[in-house]
Formats: C-alpha cells, structure tokens, sequence
C-alpha cells in the first residue's frame, strides 16, 4: 500500500479553539470565538475538518464549514481543500505546506467558488507551532475588488486525536 501523503498533516489531528477578529470593508469589525476539528479515518489519504464559529460577546452562531483536506495527485506536498459552508458557498482551494524552523504553514489559494456570486477570490495561510493555531483569511468581493484580510485567528489544540 502507498504511504498516505496526509500523514505529513497529522500534527493538525485534533480540536483547536480560539479566539477570531473579523473586519472588511463592506462590514461592521466583529470578534468571535471559533472551534476547528481535524479527523482521520485511518484508511483514506484525506483529512476532514469542521469549523463553527459564534459572535462576540453573545454567542450567537455565526459560521458553520465541514469539508476535507486531500493531496493533489503527483504533486509533492500539495495540497486541496474542499468545503461546504452554512450559506451554501461550496469552495475548493488548493495549495502548498512547507516547514521551517519548526513551524508548519500550509497557504491555500482559491481554485473554485460556486454559489456566491458576490465572492471573487479567497485565500487561506494557516500557520503552526506546537500547541498554536493561526490563521488569516483574506477575499475579494464584487463590491470590494482589492484582495484583502477578512479574518484573522489564534487558536491553541485542546483535545489531540490518538
């Protein structure tokens, strides 16, 4: 059997929650705090996440994702992120992990948005360090053409998968 590309990703394996702030041209800035879980079935080269997150300070829900991680066929440590979220926006955002100095950074890049018309482009840079989660967002819009930060998130694992 060939070596799972995803064994590469497990140190993302687990529940991390944290603390987001939210800002964008066309919105009032908000902060929410978030849950993002990251799970493997042991058999299939691919990783399935769920992201919830509740606005600030009366947690309200606010987001709801689920979608995968998979390797691209062919290609050395690249990756695809594929997702269903709340609002019915379906993404898929391929890109690239690198390590140095041990910390792990995977950067996603939009490759499709469906069933959204406003959104134009999304990106994703997750970085991690030990028990530390950060991310940012950025996106552009119809209304709003410069690529720019959207959300920015600091969490930290709370449960680890076994």
């Amino acid at each position: 059997m060939e070596k799972l590309k995803t064994l590469k990703l497990h140190f993302l394996l687990g529940t991390w929650s944290g603390i987001g702030n939210g800002q964008f041209p066309t919105i009032k800035s908000f902060t929410y705090s978030e849950n993002l879980a990251f799970n493997f079935d042991g058999v299939n080269d691919l990783i399935h996440y769920e992201q919830r997150t509740w606005l600030a300070p009366d947690n309200t829900p606010s987001h709801w994702e689920s979608g995968f991680i998979k390797p691209v066929e062919g290609e050395e440590d690249i990756f695809e992120i594929s997702n269903s979220q709340d609002s019915g926006r379906v993404e898929v955002l391929r890109g690239e992990y690198t390590r140095k100095d041990g910390i792990d950074i995977l950067h996603f890049k939009m490759k499709l948005i469906q069933n959204d018309p406003r959104m134009v482009s999304s990106e994703r840079i997750f970085t991690i360090q030990d028990n530390q989660l950060s991310y940012i967002k950025k996106m552009s819009t119809l209304n709003t053409k410069e690529h720019q930060q959207h959300l920015q998130a600091m969490l930290y694992k709370k449960s680890q998968v076994l």
